[in-house]
């Protein structure tokens, strides 16, 4: 397969994930805004029927499941672009690494934010949220390639010319 139609069906892949990222939780949180301060104003998409009818609590506990499919989604969508696109695929643990080291620092700060200061929001949660939200980007994978491509360059140009 050509490299340009692979780079447009992982930027496709990408686009569709997060335009459906986007889509959910912009209506989630949307829906427990209304149903923390009881505004019957916001509607649930159809396409979100299953949603319809849960309390704020539930709803609210139903985005770390969300997250995890979505950071499952980003991992193995960017896993397989840097397998497909590079021409080490030894490049494409890298993305592996740097999704465990996403991972466990998130699962670190929500850890320590929960058991230390028995609450689910503050600093490390911002920060957590933060981490996922690279998680959940294609930037991991642009970089990783990015910074494929200009090392194989570097490496084409330190050879010696016979």
């Amino acid at each position: 397969m050509k490299t340009s139609i692979k780079y447009l069906l992982f930027i496709g892949i990408f686009a569709i994930l997060g335009f459906s990222r986007e889509f959910l939780f912009v209506n989630v949180n949307s829906q427990l805004y209304s149903l923390y301060y009881h505004h019957s104003k916001f509607i649930l998409p159809d396409s979100l029927f299953f949603l319809k009818g849960l309390d704020y609590t539930s709803l609210y506990f139903l985005k770390f499941p969300f997250t995890t499919v979505y950071f499952l989604a980003y991992f193995f969508t960017s896993f397989y672009a840097v397998k497909f696109i590079c021409a080490h695929k030894k490049n494409a643990w890298w993305v592996f690494y740097i999704y465990a080291i996403l991972l466990v620092l998130s699962g670190i700060s929500m850890s320590y934010n929960y058991f230390l200061n028995n609450q689910l929001g503050g600093n490390e949660y911002t920060f957590s949220r933060w981490l996922m939200g690279i998680a959940q980007s294609p930037i991991v994978t642009f970089f990783t390639i990015a910074s494929s491509k200009l090392y194989n360059k570097f490496q084409t140009e330190q050879k010696p010319q016979l």
